[in-house]
């Protein structure tokens, strides 16, 4: 048997090995068992035996807090065990973080569709911030993935991945709404924050869960941040809720709060014009 040793928490360290055209966490291996966990303060060293036989050419995966890959060859590690000393010895040199096909645990399976899903908006948000000019950074979706995906815990993948969709689909609905306030021909002058008919309508936009983009109308610039929006609930005039779910085929929900549903994709043409005119005409009431 060989040990294998991992580090979770801050700057934590996994290991993976190579199976054809997969990687696999040391927890998947045939025979391996869980053996122990120090505790080191803010990190947890965790110790696995693993049948000698199980080990092949592999990675290591240092987060922090991104993802960096570490390839290590069998022959190296033939006859000793896979420490954290052999993983932070000054050989290691980092690998391009390439796009691998880690094995499922089972219930990443659905977040995984999903995201895949939406990952495609990346182009049109990339076009739609340059178009603009806005101050947005744009999720890279490879690196998402990746970032998701080379996490040992199935519940964390699941929990990272349906925050990513959730970010790239609010990003999406948020270009959208920009668009509507500039098709009423509301001008930029700053990132999400236009000038319509002499009125400043500024977006605040937060990628968390729940309510996400708020929208506001005012005679000057409030320079309004997501925790004082309570003090300026008089001049706000939309909340929008971005969601991303599951039913058949992926579906995506933007609810205004007490008004309107639409479920919005970027085929669904006459949805997204339905959707800019509600934009629109909540807006004209504050004007």
């Amino acid at each position: 048997m060989v040990t294998v040793e991992e580090v979770y928490g801050e700057d934590s360290w996994f290991t993976y090995f190579m199976r054809g055209n997969e990687v696999v966490h040391v927890s998947q291996l045939e025979g391996a068992r869980k053996v122990g966990s120090i505790s080191l303060g803010n990190r947890s060293l965790v110790l696995w035996e693993v049948p000698e036989n199980e080990i092949t050419n592999g990675y290591y995966v240092n987060y922090n807090p991104k993802p960096r890959l570490f390839r290590f060859t069998r022959p190296n590690i033939l006859g000793r065990d896979l420490s954290f000393d052999l993983m932070i010895s000054k050989t290691l040199t980092p690998s391009p973080l390439v796009q691998l096909r880690p094995r499922l645990f089972g219930i990443e399976r659905t977040p995984l569709f999903t995201f895949r899903r939406v990952a495609p908006l990346e182009e049109e948000i990339k076009s739609s911030v340059q178009k603009l000019r806005l101050r947005l950074p744009v999720v890279n979706t490879i690196e998402a993935e990746i970032d998701a995906m080379l996490r040992p815990i199935p519940q964390e993948r699941v929990r990272v991945l349906n925050s990513y969709s959730e970010e790239i689909y609010s990003q999406w609905v948020l270009t959208k709404v920009i668009e509507a306030i500039i098709e009423m021909g509301g001008k930029l002058i700053d990132s999400f924050v236009l000038n319509v008919d002499s009125k400043i309508v500024e977006i605040l936009y937060h990628p968390n869960p729940g309510v996400n983009i708020h929208v506001l109308v005012s005679d000057k610039r409030e320079y309004v941040n997501i925790n004082n929006i309570q003090s300026y609930k008089d001049k706000e005039v939309l909340q929008i809720d971005t969601g991303v779910r599951t039913v058949g085929k992926v579906g995506i929900t933007v609810s205004f709060e007490g008004n309107a549903q639409f479920v919005l994709t970027p085929r669904n043409v006459e949805g997204i014009k339905k959707f800019k005119e509600e934009v629109r005409n909540e807006i004209r009431k504050k004007l």
